[in-house]
């Protein structure tokens, strides 16, 4: 707060006023002055470390996107073995074994900690436009992401209900396919091919993160061109 104090003594004449109106001027002048450049110097540091904040963001978000592109894929390749298992089941009438699926690496929901508490705060405002867009979308793509993902655990969700039919005991008893009918076998292909049209559906759109992020930690900022990258990861994908 600016304390301006008058004059210890009355102005003798117009003179002594215009001083004493000048001092109090230039005083009010030099303190605004000094409050403005320490706010300019706080708010530079805020920015600062809010950018290298959301830098750090970029390199969880793009681990985290990195392992559910590999826990996907692994997950596509067991879904296709699988499918091909049940076709030949289907129209040879060999055993059907027991389903293999390995083990998937624990994946968290991809994160944006620090963006998410600067933007709580209204400390977003401090960075620039270029910044707030690309952030703004990849906050999109995080819940684009996990509706997509909660669309493929919902298949597999009806997928292991469906095998749990032939599990003797349960949770970590055999599987017995034997008395599968083949209207049973046909639903269980279905089931199995719809999951993996999810986990795919999963799989391209972590690409397209991979590839926004991994441009957005090198300094890129236009939108434009982070999408473009996007699309150049995921189409070097295929």
């Amino acid at each position: 707060m600016l304390d301006v104090h008058p004059p210890h003594h009355a102005a003798n004449n117009w003179r002594d006023f215009f001083i004493h109106i000048a001092a109090i001027v230039v005083g009010l002048l030099i303190a605004v002055g000094l409050e403005q450049t320490v706010e300019a110097v706080h708010q530079r540091h805020q920015r600062r470390v809010l950018r290298e904040g959301v830098v750090a963001d970029a390199k969880i978000y793009l681990h985290d996107v990195d392992q559910l592109i590999f826990a996907n894929t692994r997950l596509i390749e067991d879904l296709s073995n699988r499918i091909q298992q049940v076709r030949e089941t289907a129209s040879h009438r060999q055993e059907l074994g027991a389903p293999v699926y390995r083990p998937s690496p624990a994946t968290n929901t991809i994160r944006l900690g620090n963006y998410s508490v600067a933007k709580s705060g209204g400390l977003v405002t401090l960075l620039s436009v270029d910044e707030i867009n690309t952030l703004g979308d990849a906050e999109v793509a995080v819940v684009k992401s996990e509706a997509l993902k909660e669309r493929s655990q919902e298949a597999a969700r009806r997928r292991v209900a469906f095998e749990q039919r032939f599990q003797v005991h349960y949770p970590a008893g055999s599987f017995d396919f034997s008395a599968a009918t083949p209207v049973q076998l046909d639903e269980y292909q279905g089931l199995l091919i719809d999951e993996r049209v999810r986990r795919a559906e999963v799989l391209e759109y972590l690409r397209l993160m991979h590839g926004g992020a991994e441009i957005y930690i090198q300094g890129q900022r236009d939108l434009g061109k982070i999408r473009q990258a996007e699309e150049s990861a995921a189409q070097a994908a295929h």
